[in-house]
């Protein structure tokens, strides 16, 4: 089960420290990172400008050898948590436009979001964005919505559709909110209706 932005983005000291000695060769700079042993020591470590480009350079490395979203998507996460570089940035929106050249579906969206600064932009701006102008399918704009836990506007994009087959996209949004269900289940209802007394003219 994916987890929700806020809940990825939440990096530990551990999570930290585990991401670098996965990337890193040099066991002279892994034994210094090893050594910090609090929050403060650690960021002291890190914020040393020279130790932080010799990292960075790690990381880009992992980043590239990524083979898969899942991959991409947890370099991100902890480059993000570590890194502030405008050829960071500069890259970020290399891979965004990379990526969205591509059928956007969730497994995409999932890598998309830590390409944008969510402080920029609110989250219903840019999933009317994906819709609108990266023609996103409104069932795969309510799938993100309820991964990012925006029940309300997976409801919203449920609706832009005549009906809904998949069966465990409703369910969820009854898990949320059985309110927004039932309205949902109307709204197909009358939709349905709408159609038969058309067809049978």
């Amino acid at each position: 089960m994916r987890q929700d932005y806020q809940t990825l983005n939440h990096v530990t000291l551990g999570q930290k420290k585990k991401y670098l000695n996965k990337i890193i060769q040099d066991q002279k700079i892994l034994m210094m990172i090893n050594d910090c042993m609090t929050i403060q020591s650690f960021e002291n470590f890190i914020n040393d400008g020279t130790m932080n480009k010799k990292i960075f350079v790690y990381a880009l490395h992992a980043l590239y050898k990524s083979s898969d979203y899942d991959q991409l998507e947890y370099h991100l996460i902890m480059m993000n948590a570590l890194f502030h570089y405008q050829s960071f940035t500069d890259l970020k929106k290399q891979l965004f436009t990379k990526i969205s050249k591509k059928t956007i579906t969730i497994n995409e969206y999932c890598v998309i979001r830590h390409l944008i600064d969510f402080q920029t932009t609110s989250f219903s701006k840019f999933i009317q964005t994906l819709y609108v102008r990266y023609e996103v399918e409104p069932q795969e704009c309510a799938k993100i919505c309820l991964l990012e836990d925006q029940y309300h506007l997976a409801y919203q994009y449920l609706k832009l559709l005549p009906d809904c087959q998949d069966e465990k996209l409703l369910d969820l949004l009854c898990s949320y909110s059985v309110y927004d269900y039932v309205s949902l289940m109307r709204h197909y209802n009358k939709q349905r209706k709408g159609y038969q007394l058309a067809t049978s003219h």
